[in-house]
């Protein structure tokens, strides 16, 4: 298997933690299930069409906070359409405001390795060339995002293990035990990791990440390198 970077970035974005309805608020990244969508798009691959692609057989990804995590809240107007589209139809109250958890300023570094060779070179010429198929965005159609390819060249995909390393990407919490330092903030975060071609969820994933876009250093653990970062892969 062959491994790429590419960079992704906006001016906000949202990643709606699914377990909240009146006050929404955002995941600090994007979950797996949603990197999988947001590269499918790049590829133009119909929705619902690439869950096999990206199951944990056929595929392993990676991300790394680069701009450091900061939130505002934005109040957004949303319609009651159970009692029609047209606000006209609506009688009593067709609008109801509510205040969401947006991330600003948010850049992202992906990692993506795909078993299918030809859709990795497929997505290598699209992002060498600035080109995607769907137009990619951070959580929702209104954050648009855009994004550039990082190395030029597709790296080896080879397994190392070290003691006391420090991890550029976030990482998940079974990868190894964390060695905290002081002057960093780290986070927990449990999210979508898997999808069935029903858009059910069949297994959530649990990462360590440090919201400044630091290294985490684990005691020891399995990870990979691309150029001069040590990843860890999910």
């Amino acid at each position: 298997m062959k491994l790429l970077a590419f960079d992704i970035w906006g001016d906000y974005a949202y990643f709606r933690r699914g377990y909240t309805s009146t006050s929404t608020i955002t995941f600090p990244f994007p979950s797996r299930t949603t990197i999988s969508g947001l590269i499918a798009g790049i590829l133009g691959l119909e929705k619902d069409s690439y869950h096999d692609i990206f199951n944990e057989e056929n595929s392993k990804l990676g991300l790394r906070i680069i701009n450091p995590i900061k939130k505002i809240n934005i109040n957004l107007n949303y319609i009651n359409t159970k009692e029609g589209f047209l606000l006209s139809d609506i009688k009593s109250n067709p609008r109801v405001r509510v205040q969401t958890e947006f991330l600003k300023d948010v850049k992202y570094r992906i990692y993506v390795s795909l078993n299918d060779n030809n859709l990795m070179e497929e997505l290598y010429s699209n992002l060498n060339e600035h080109k995607s198929i769907f137009t990619p965005c951070l959580g929702i159609s209104e954050c648009i995002a855009d994004f550039s390819l990082v190395y030029e060249e597709l790296f080896d995909l080879n397994s190392i293990n070290e003691d006391n390393v420090d991890i550029n990407s976030v990482v998940l919490k079974s990868t190894g035990d964390l060695l905290v330092e002081p002057g960093k903030k780290y986070g927990i975060v449990k999210s979508p990791g898997f999808m069935n071609s029903d858009r059910i969820v069949s297994k959530f994933l649990e990462y360590y990440y440090e919201e400044n876009g630091n290294p985490i250093k684990l005691k020891n653990c399995d990870f990979y390198s691309i150029g001069d970062e040590k990843i860890v892969l999910f």
